[in-house]
């Protein structure tokens, strides 16, 4: 009996470290709408209850996973705010808004980019280029989590300076889906 129970655990063990890779491989990040480059068909209602849930439709799209993003070059910044709950600068690391654009291929006037809750910041050419924009994936070299600000949070470079809330509201984090128009 005792030798059945081990044999159990280290399959189980087995059958869990071999599934690991597989989830950590999934997709964080979907860019639809106006890309060159796509990886993906259209939405399928079933498989993708999530981008369905919040009424996302599209022919074709590109994805990333967690590393197809940290294989685009790095930026890391500091970043803080002047609101009542923000902790202290924070350091923050992931690629720039514009490098995973152009991995895609995109090739819009304008990005809206939605989170987890249905939030969505629209941007158009002026604002995107107003600002080095990051997708961070990390802070303080820690990954960003799902029910946290994860899986990836739209920041810039404050060099540590307290910014008014009025900007830090433009800091859309559990960014999950980005339209191209």
């Amino acid at each position: 009996m005792r030798g059945l129970l081990i044999s159990t655990s280290i399959a189980i063990s087995l059958l869990f470290s071999a599934a690991l890779p597989a989830l950590a491989e999934g997709t964080i990040l979907t860019v639809s709408g106006a890309v060159g480059k796509t990886n993906r068909e259209a939405i399928d209602p079933f498989f993708d209850g999530f981008l369905k849930f919040h009424d996302k439709t599209f022919d074709k799209a590109y994805t990333f996973n967690w590393d197809a993003l940290a294989t685009l070059p790095q930026k890391t910044v500091k970043v803080n705010a002047d609101t009542e709950d923000w902790p202290r600068t924070l350091t923050m690391q992931g690629p720039l808004l514009e490098d995973v654009l152009a991995a895609a291929d995109a090739d819009g006037k304008a990005v809206t980019l939605y989170a987890l809750d249905g939030f969505g910041l629209t941007m158009d050419a002026a604002k995107l280029a107003s600002r080095d924009w990051i997708l961070a994936m990390k802070i303080d070299d820690e990954p960003l989590g799902i029910g946290g600000f994860g899986p990836l949070w739209l920041v810039y470079d404050t060099g540590g300076r307290k910014v008014p809330e009025e900007e830090e509201r433009s800091w859309v984090w559990s960014v999950f889906h980005i339209e191209v128009e």
